[in-house]
């Protein structure tokens, strides 16, 4: 048991330890019957969809699947244990995080949001949920557990993860129904508004913004091709193929690694879709698996949930992951151990018993709340037209300025040639849109693009697109 704590207590710090976790697969057998044909109809739910895509789709969902078993198996093993050493973890990866991001941008650190080589701000924010709700219902030493708690809701709050904020706040309130210590939960996200409100750290600011950075992009790509392929899907781990270029380009690394300058390898680009995912995890399963493969989905999600009843920390866990998976996909695997938690979890849950009816309910209800972005969006008034007030664009380097008239839109900046690459992130369309040219571009005529969105329907397409042409000269 020692060092099955142990490895729980590392794995956050080195998450190749999880590829461990097959060896786990004979925990399996400790489980109830009925979690067995639960876990049975998962597989099916992976492997027959991908037995008429193609062989690719195949091995790729059989190692998916033995992964999961294994996490589960391994979650089987450490119910014993607990989830307790993983604070441990959780801890020296915030001070990796804290470390990383001071190196990075030094004094600007609370201008910037946090980085960490192998986390994405995102991913951060919802580690330091994590390590909050561990806080909130294990009991560590005082000292340690003032130290994880304070170090957690930092993390969340540098990450300025809205999604990771909307975790704490929906797995907080799940703790209610079986613990009071969910009121500590709720009042955490109210002291973290509140700072985020209060404090001089200039990104916390986007605790206040509701737009989706974008994310509507994906979820409209991820439904074309769930439309295109109903049934089956396109296969794990392929669906990031149809949605390159949303985002990103062809290819990215951690935005730590960018940071410094380490852009990915030509080796690398014909592989970049296999960490691109659709920010959603209905739509991430529909558009892989299709149909069969989103039901099997949320019926483990619902066996989960029904074995985690009457656990104020493992129900409020898999609440806090599903209120992520709204917005992001923080239970797909591998990762750098965050979905790994999930299925760990998970394996502790189905030990503790199954229920058929209440799992059925409880998947229905996982539905539910994995469409509420889509209502958001479909039930949000139309912007008006916008118009071009000016733009300055000059000719191959330097720094262009565009401003607009109208409400509700995005922009986004991408640069054309033969292909076509992103310019930064994304501006608020009611602001100037000031965006930077890439050095040492090769002479030739170039089509700059300002391409803006809105966020009012679920089909979502640039709406208006200025295009500008522009010449580099030797």
């Amino acid at each position: 048991m020692r060092a099955l704590a142990w490895g729980l207590a590392l794995s956050p710090l080195f998450p190749p330890l999880s590829l461990l976790s097959p060896f786990f697969l004979p925990q399996l057998r400790k489980l109830p019957k009925a979690a067995w044909v639960v876990l049975a109809l998962y597989g099916l739910s992976l492997l027959l969809p991908a037995l008429f895509v193609g062989k690719e789709a195949l091995v790729l969902a059989a190692l998916r699947l033995v992964y999961v078993l294994g996490l589960v198996g391994a979650g089987v093993a450490l119910a014993p244990v607990g989830l307790g050493p993983l604070g441990y973890g959780l801890f020296a990866l915030y001070l990796e995080a804290l470390l990383a991001s001071y190196l990075a941008f030094g004094d600007r650190v609370s201008s910037e949001r946090l980085l960490h080589p192998y986390h994405s701000p995102v991913g951060l924010g919802f580690m330091g949920t994590l390590g909050l709700l561990l806080t909130l219902h294990l009991r560590y030493p005082w000292p340690f557990r003032l130290l994880l708690g304070l170090l957690g809701g930092t993390v969340l709050l540098l990450s300025a993860s809205r999604g990771g904020l909307l975790a704490l706040a929906l797995g907080g309130a799940a703790g209610l129904l079986f613990q009071r210590r969910g009121w500590l939960a709720l009042g955490a996200v109210g002291l973290l508004l509140l700072l985020a409100g209060t404090l001089e750290v200039p990104i916390a600011q986007r605790f206040f913004q509701t737009h989706l950075s974008g994310r509507e992009g994906l979820w409209l790509a991820a439904y074309e091709v769930f439309q295109a392929h109903p049934l089956t899907g396109v296969g794990p781990y392929l669906l990031g193929d149809g949605l390159k270029g949303v985002l990103f380009g062809e290819c990215f690394l951690f935005p730590f690694l960018e940071m410094r300058g380490v852009a990915c390898p030509e080796a690398l680009k014909p592989f970049g879709g296999l960490w691109v995912f659709a920010h959603n995890h209905l739509l991430q399963a529909l558009g892989e698996s299709g149909l069969f493969g989103a039901m099997g989905l949320l019926l483990l999600v619902g066996a989960f949930l029904a074995g985690a009843w009457g656990s104020g920390l493992l129900f409020s866990l898999f609440l806090a992951f599903l209120a992520m998976g709204m917005v992001d996909n923080p239970f797909s695997v591998p990762s750098p151990f965050r979905g790994e938690v999930f299925f760990l979890a998970g394996g502790m849950a189905l030990l503790r018993g199954f229920r058929p009816p209440l799992a059925l309910g409880l998947a229905g209800a996982s539905a539910m709340l994995l469409s509420l972005p889509f209502l958001y969006l479909a039930t949000r008034p139309a912007p008006p037209p916008p118009s071009l007030l000016y733009a300055a664009i000059p000719p191959g380097e330097g720094v262009g300025v565009v401003r607009l008239s109208g409400q509700g839109y995005r922009a986004q900046v991408w640069l054309c040639q033969k292909t076509c690459r992103r310019l930064g992130w994304e501006w608020d369309g009611e602001k100037p849109i000031v965006f930077a040219f890439p050095k040492d571009l090769p002479p030739g005529r170039y089509q700059v693009r300002i391409l803006l969105f809105s966020q009012h329907r679920l089909a979502q397409r640039p709406r208006y697109a200025l295009p500008f042409e522009v010449e580099v000269r030797p």
